[in-house]
């Protein structure tokens, strides 16, 4: 049976939640008249960017374990690596773009280690599995079998509304425009294909021609002028040949396309200037600035999600938190100006700027070891009586 779950699914389904909390095995169709899953989601190119760009940055931090202001050392297996068979890039990155394409993350929860809880969790794909609630416990159905939520099933649920149990994500709400998206990268490809509209127009003068004899002067166009054919057209007095040209500008194509890479920036909820939308510019905001902003609009909101439920699948007293610190690095000009100015002030000494820039401290250059008021052991924090400070030089 975990062979089956470790398999994705074979059908093109998007994930599409029910008036009754199940999330459908249905096609998705939108008013575009495109088939909105997954797989043609992510064939947009501005939704992809978008996409594996919040995923792929959720996945490169590190998630640490905490007690109060101290992070605890070792960090727990289930945070340092909570799939085996993954990476934690990998893992992180999956969880975070299932909760923006499904608004769900589910996975089997493996057995319990000496402190008591689970040692590793194994995914399932959202597309599997049923949230429904009966009696005030959560359930989830999985290949027909009933599993407890927080005992057997590990969920996230993405954004939601007052009720429900479980999250709603971008396929599901914003499939109309996901599929407008679509369809103007499908025309798109069809215009610059010559399948947007037909190149020559065949005209005769002929007013009794039937149907038959047009749709065999066509063909024989076709045979005989078509494709790379250079041969000249020899035509009857009562025929002609008009040439149809349109450009990109008159379709409307270059807006549509312009409007399609912004609506998918404001789907996924990333800012414009990130995935390419036109008009869109940083120009008076430094790198600094920018890595704040996309942390608490495009971030924050779904490592926070991450973050609370890894929460459970750590002793109590502990909690999981990502670090941002990599991301919000200055470039190397601000930051000494920065230390300059802790200097002269005398609110930080030399030591401690250097532990900021992850150097070692000039009177142990040799023999570097981390300060170990850093850190905490994990081992004594398996009991939330534990004084976190006891044993720890003051």
């Amino acid at each position: 049976m975990l062979n089956r779950l470790l398999q994705p699914a074979t059908h093109k389904r998007g994930a599409y939640v029910d008036s009754q909390g199940r999330i459908s095995r249905t096609f998705v169709d939108s008013y575009a008249g495109v088939t909105v899953d997954a797989e043609t989601t992510l064939s947009v190119p501005a939704i992809w960017r978008a996409v594996t760009m919040i995923s792929d940055d959720v996945g490169s931090l590190p998630l640490c374990a905490y007690r109060g202001n101290m992070k605890i050392r070792p960090t727990p297996r289930i945070l340092e690596r909570p799939n085996p068979l993954e990476t934690p890039m990998e893992t992180y990155s999956a969880m975070a773009a299932s909760l923006l394409l499904h608004g769900n993350y589910i996975a089997l929860l493996g057995p319990r280690g000496t402190n008591g809880y689970p040692d590793y969790i194994i995914p399932v794909d959202p597309n599997r599995a049923r949230i429904f609630v009966r009696d005030g416990v959560k359930y989830c159905e999985i290949e027909q079998r009933i599993y407890t939520v927080g005992e057997e099933v590990f969920h996230i649920k993405g954004f939601s509304l007052p009720g429900e149990h479980v999250g709603i994500g971008i396929i599901a709400a914003q499939r109309q425009g996901i599929g407008a998206a679509i369809a103007v990268m499908e025309y798109a490809a069809r215009y610059f294909d010559g399948g947007a509209m037909p190149s020559y127009a065949i005209k005769s003068d002929n007013p009794d021609l039937t149907q038959e004899e047009a749709d065999l002067l066509k063909q024989k166009w076709m045979e005989h002028y078509g494709a790379r054919s250079r041969i000249p057209a020899v035509l009857n007095a009562s025929t002609s040949i008009q040439e149809l040209t349109a450009n990109a500008n008159d379709a409307q194509l270059v807006e549509a396309r312009n409007q399609s890479i912004l609506d998918s920036a404001n789907i996924v909820g990333v800012p414009g200037a990130a995935v390419g939308a036109p008009n869109q510019t940083r120009t008076y905001t430094n790198t600094e600035l920018q890595a704040i902003e996309y942390i608490k609009t495009s971030l924050r909101p779904l490592t926070t999600r991450i973050e609370q439920a890894m929460t459970d699948l750590i002793p109590r007293g502990q909690y999981a938190r990502f670090t941002f610190e990599s991301m919000l690095r200055a470039d190397t000009l601000t930051r000494y100006q920065a230390h300059k100015i802790a200097l002269d002030a005398g609110f930080l000494t030399v030591d401690e700027v250097r532990h900021i820039e992850n150097l070692p401290t000039l009177d142990n250059y040799d023999n570097y070891e981390e300060n170990p008021t850093d850190s905490i052991d994990a081992e004594d924090d398996l009991d939330p009586t534990v004084d976190p400070l006891e044993g720890i030089d003051q």
